[in-house]
């Protein structure tokens, strides 16, 4: 979707040197004023010690006490918590553990995060903001600090995605580099960086958890950071409205549709267009279900947007992915799949359905009318994204023996293009 341009993160960071990266300029450092963080600890005679930020020379043995009370980071591994210094060498320590007077939507941080991750638009959508729930204290360390390549789990099907705050804290090294659909930016907020950057400044990013991410490593001093977990929330008004950047009229998409409408030659019969989401989404779940479109992000969303700002009836569905059905009783393949055009698309986002049909004597066309869909010849403007499709549907099969089998589906917008009779003037 190289005509349009949206973040997949956002934050303080370095200018990159990728020319494709350069939609994702980064806010300005956050000077604040200082503040406290005090933590439990047994080597206290009151029970817990207390650092000052921004952290100087004279706080170096606090420093130190705050590691030492910290235990090994471990990430989760197919349901597991893992701990391998080889794939992240670092610290953390549960917020159950410590408090800080550090709040992100003080700053502006929050509002910042709702406006560019969550643009949205005037129309049927129900309004949203951000919810930023502090998650962990970790900090990485000369020599070797570091994280791996790695991609977030949801704590939940509200999370969207996640914000590291970079404490004020001596330290060269530790780039944060965020990978989305090909895309990367690097936030680098050690104190060696070209934006001439100081220990008194608050940096941060934030960005969407189906986001690649690694930390690379410390090579001098220690990287300290608040990370927090990113939530859909009820908002209060619509940030992206009150946002002339946020205006999907002044993305290049727009224009180009619009011109594309008032073409006689632009699907002259009219039809149906189709988008495969970009992101993922819990989009066969209940919970899920209920939350599009408010919950689409960055690219989806404004897609979405530009395609209501138009007036275009437009849908979020499910595309089934059957072509590799096989079901040699029926001639199913040739009678559905020749025309590589048509596509089943189920009438309506649904969570996981599941049917009896699907044994002896069932082929594909007696197990779909049970997902309530649609055979649709659909102009398909891109093709879905690995990861991230969901199982959707699950059905009996007959062979030598009887078993189940299930169905992924894609979220797609599916869009209405009406006759060119009905949108040109003569």
């Amino acid at each position: 979707m190289d005509f349009i341009s949206v973040a997949f993160c956002t934050g303080t960071d370095e200018p990159s040197q990728d020319p494709a990266d350069d939609h994702n300029g980064g806010a300005q450092d956050l000077t604040v004023k200082p503040f406290n963080l005090r933590w439990d600890s047994s080597g206290s005679s009151s029970g817990s010690f207390k650092i000052n930020f921004p952290i100087g020379d004279e706080q170096h043995g606090s420093l130190l006490r705050l590691i030492q009370d910290c235990q090994p980071a471990s990430f989760g591994y197919k349901g597991d918590d893992v701990n391998d210094e080889s794939y992240r060498k670092a610290a953390k320590m549960d917020r159950s553990a410590f408090c800080v007077d550090f709040c992100p939507y003080e700053v502006g941080i929050i509002d910042t995060i709702a406006q560019v991750l969550l643009p949205n638009a005037a129309s049927n959508i129900a309004t949203h903001g951000v919810k930023a729930e502090l998650y962990k204290l970790n900090i990485y360390s000369a020599l070797s600090g570091f994280f791996k390549t790695h991609v977030d789990t949801p704590r939940s099907e509200t999370q969207f995605g996640s914000l590291v705050v970079s404490l004020p804290c001596h330290h060269e090294g530790g780039q944060l580099v965020v990978r989305h659909a090909g895309n990367s930016l690097t936030f680098d907020w050690g104190n060696s960086g070209s934006g001439g950057k100081t220990s008194t400044s608050i940096q941060w990013a934030a960005f969407y958890s189906d986001c690649e991410h690694e930390v690379l490593e410390v090579t001098e001093g220690h990287r300290v950071t608040l990370t927090y977990n990113l939530y859909y929330a009820p908002g209060v008004g619509d940030l992206a409205v009150n946002s002339p950047a946020m205006d999907v009229k002044t993305l290049p998409l727009y224009k180009k549709l619009q011109d594309a409408l008032r073409d006689r030659s632009f699907m002259t019969e009219g039809g149906y267009l189709g988008i495969f989401c970009q992101h993922a989404y819990a989009h066969s779940t209940v919970e899920g279900v209920k939350s599009l479109p408010a919950v689409l992000k960055g690219a989806d969303m404004a897609v979405y947007t530009i395609f209501k700002a138009l007036d275009l009836p437009t849908s979020i569905r499910p595309f089934l992915y059957i072509d590799d059905w096989y079901h040699p009783t029926f001639d199913w393949r040739s009678q559905r799949l020749s025309d590589t055009s048509t596509t089943y698309v189920g009438g309506k986002m649904r969570p996981l359905v599941i049917t009896e049909r699907g044994g002896e004597g069932d082929g594909p066309d007696d197990i779909l009318p049970s997902f309530e869909g649609d055979w649709l010849k659909v102009n398909w403007l891109i093709k879905p994204v690995k990861d991230t499709a969901c199982v959707n549907l699950i059905h009996l099969t007959y062979g030598n023996q009887a078993g189940i089998d299930c169905v992924y589906s894609y979220a797609a917008l599916i869009v209405t293009i009406p006759p060119a009779s009905e949108r040109v003037p003569a």
